[in-house]
């Protein structure tokens, strides 16, 4: 995204207006960015793919979704009614031990 030499270079300018459409603060408004053509930026990284890493190549593959909730949130009761009673087994190691897994991915086991 900086190597001058890249041939997608343009698709990340280093300046760009931003729409502010009646918002008073600019994080608030919509960055006006190029649009990128999909074929050209596919073909640009083709080289680069055989050099990705195993942690990079999941993370670029579709996953299945996770939700987190406590056992204390009011969300919880309508969660476990959709997706039953949580096992032992499925609860997550998270960096939190509030939280547990809802989901019946392998992901959680």
């Amino acid at each position: 995204m900086t190597d001058p030499e890249s041939p997608i270079i343009d698709f990340y300018p280093t300046s760009f207006e931003i729409d502010m459409n009646g918002k008073k603060m600019s994080w608030q408004g919509v960055a006006l960015l190029p649009f990128i053509d999909e074929n050209r930026l596919l073909e640009s990284m083709q080289p680069r793919y055989p050099k990705l890493t195993e942690v990079e190549v999941k993370r670029n593959k579709w996953g299945n979704d996770i939700i987190f909730v406590s056992d204390d949130h009011s969300l919880y009761p309508s969660l476990e009614a959709l997706y039953g009673k949580k096992r032992s087994q499925q609860v997550c190691t998270v960096s939190s031990p509030l939280f547990v897994c809802l989901c019946h991915s392998s992901l959680c086991r």
